[in-house]
């Protein structure tokens, strides 16, 4: 049996060079075959906690292979369908052991959330389009949080799927860079470098982020745990990984980093859970109460962006001359408009960039607004099940939120064990920056996002499940 992390990074490299050589040669049908074939081979020689490694690995690496009018990414998103097909299988066989997964107040938070998506799917006014969102959330919480629960249990795969993510993602950084550097760095080329690996820089940075957080996490705090050549992996991604956000000009990306700094700082002084809901519904209900006065501040404010970090973080709130800004809120206005017509249904999972169209208003759109339906989603990863599920598709994936956060807080809180501690640590900080992110982009359909994200959730069931077992002894 292959049991070294060095065997599995060789093997995934050879399997991508197999993947090109076979979809360069012959028929890009024949392409789809090769992932679920490798999944099931490696059955036989790998044990499953490699498996998701060898997932995680070649997910940043995927490609979208367009099929007619639907779009698959290999080599990874067929994996992940066989892989989430055997953890099915084998719950059915051994009903037993997989009872403390259900037994989990994640578990039934995200139960939650995709049956609410399930019936929405029922009544969408695109069956088509939420089918194949439902498929692809299926394969993507089987992975990232199903069998992550149980393959998380051994805390050294946590770090071994942000390592095995990681140097994926530095290949790609290094990819982008040459090319950005070949366009003179550019703040123009800066979002379309990472194509065809990457949609743009928008969830390019979003993941080097996430990553970028959990790195430094265990390289400052996590010394102790970690052998000489996974703390030098670590730095390796970290150091790229910040490449990746400077040379991505995202502003989101920054944004999101340095309010993820300003919640460490409050999980350091140890605000509890209930304190920090209250805080951000006093700030959410001031934020509306002063909404003309803060619209009326920012209305003037023409900071562009690309020049300095500081522009970049100050034209964020760049309303009237910002395109991307000004687009955006061309979206949620359209989105506004959604909710009036269908606050309880919505319009099923998946639908909202091929109907917000009609919904557009003249003088609010911009030299980038689109009525074809193929620019782009909502850009807010809150709006999106508000307007695709309705109400109760806002509150499950809030209750989704809440859930992990207050599990992981329990967990850096109340655990004797250090090294649960720290695992939760970054994990939060980790997550917090795709939360934040999220305010002003949505990328959970997204193989490359959605696979950390789900992971996450699938690290925080598995510590949670350990600290309540400790709790028990």
């Amino acid at each position: 049996m292959i049991t070294s992390i060095k065997q599995i990074y060789a093997l995934s490299v050879a399997f991508l060079i197999l993947i090109a050589l076979i979809v360069f040669k012959f028929p890009v049908y024949y392409a789809l075959l090769i992932p679920a074939a490798l999944i099931f081979a490696a059955l036989f020689i790998f044990s499953f906690d490699k498996i998701l490694l060898l997932i995680a690995f070649c997910t940043p690496l995927s490609i979208e292979l367009m099929l007619g009018t639907a779009g698959i990414n290999l080599p990874d998103e067929p994996m992940m369908f066989a892989f989430s097909l055997i953890f099915f299988l084998k719950l059915w066989q051994e009903k037993s052991a997989y009872r403390s997964l259900f037994k989990s107040p994640l578990s039934k938070s995200i139960l939650l959330f995709y049956v609410w998506l399930i019936i929405t799917s029922l009544t969408s006014t695109l069956p088509l389009v939420s089918f194949k969102f439902l498929l692809a959330h299926f394969w993507f919480i089987g992975t990232g949080f199903l069998w992550g629960f149980f393959i998380f249990q051994q805390k050294q795969n946590i770090k071994n799927f942000v390592i095995s993510y990681g140097l994926g993602l530095c290949l790609i950084v290094y990819y982008t860079s040459i090319r950005h550097w070949q366009r003179g760095f550019s703040q123009k080329s800066g979002t379309f470098v990472m194509n065809p690996f990457f949609d743009d820089h928008t969830v390019y940075s979003a993941v080097c982020a996430m990553i970028f957080i959990f790195t430094v996490v265990l390289i400052i705090k996590g010394r102790t745990y970690l052998s000489t050549l996974n703390f030098i992996f670590l730095w390796v991604i970290a150091a790229s990984t910040t490449v990746g956000i400077l040379l991505s000009y995202s502003r989101a990306a920054w944004l999101s980093i340095i309010i993820t700094l300003g919640f460490a700082v409050i999980i350091k002084m140890r605000v509890k859970f209930k304190t920090m809901m209250i805080g951000l519904v006093l700030a959410a209900s001031l934020a509306i109460l002063f909404q003309n006065q803060i619209y009326q501040t920012i209305r003037f404010n023409k900071v562009a962006s690309g020049k300095t970090l500081e522009g970049d973080l100050k034209s964020i709130s760049n309303i009237s001359t910002d395109d991307s800004n000004v687009e955006r809120l061309n979206r949620w206005k359209s989105a506004s408009r959604m909710f009036q017509e269908k606050p309880f249904w919505g319009y099923g999972p998946g639908t909202y960039q091929f109907q917000y169209s009609g919904y557009q208003r003249a003088h609010e759109m911009t030299s980038i607004s689109t009525t074809t339906g193929d620019m782009g989603g909502i850009h807010s990863e809150y709006l999106r099940p508000l307007i695709e599920s309705g109400i109760i598709g806002l509150i499950t994936f809030l209750i989704l939120v809440f859930t992990v956060i207050k599990l992981l807080l329990n967990v850096i809180y109340q655990s004797t064990d250090k090294q649960l501690k720290l695992f939760a640590l970054a994990i939060l900080l980790s997550l917090s920056t795709y939360l934040i992110h999220g305010f002003l982009n949505n990328f959970l359909d997204q193989d490359k996002a959605a696979l950390v994200f789900w992971a996450l959730l699938g690290m925080t069931g598995a510590i949670y499940h350990q600290h309540f077992q400790q709790k028990l002894i």
